[in-house]
Formats: structure tokens, sequence, C-alpha cells
């Protein structure tokens, strides 16, 4: 588990442009990606991965 100052860190080196924290966020967020992914209780892994792709991309607009 990760400590406030961890993730903040973390979270910097993301919106900075570090890859390895990117892969990390979307690594520590992907039970709530994919929670909500479903459409009528079915995993649509193409709403999956547009999700994973708009956070990969918008990350940079997060204040550490």
């Amino acid at each position: 588990m990760m400590n406030n100052e961890e993730f903040r860190c973390l979270l910097k080196r993301a919106t900075e442009g570090d890859k390895a924290s990117i892969e990390e966020i979307l690594r520590l967020y992907s039970p709530l990606i994919d929670r909500n992914s479903y459409i009528h209780g079915k995993l649509d892994e193409d709403l999956r991965q547009y999700l994973l792709l708009k956070v990969s991309q918008n990350i940079h607009k997060f204040s550490s």
C-alpha cells in the first residue's frame, strides 16, 4: 500500500511524462477502470482500452 507522499511523487513523475509512473498509475486504477468498463453486465474490452487511453493521455492535467 502506498502512502500519500509516495502517491504524490508518483503522480508528479507521471504528469511530467515518466512512462513507468504512468503505467503504475494505470495499474493502481485498473480495478476502477475495469468496474466502469461493463455494458449490460458484460466487460467491454474496447471501452476498457478507451478508458486506459484517455487516462494516460490526460494524466498531465492532474495537479500533484
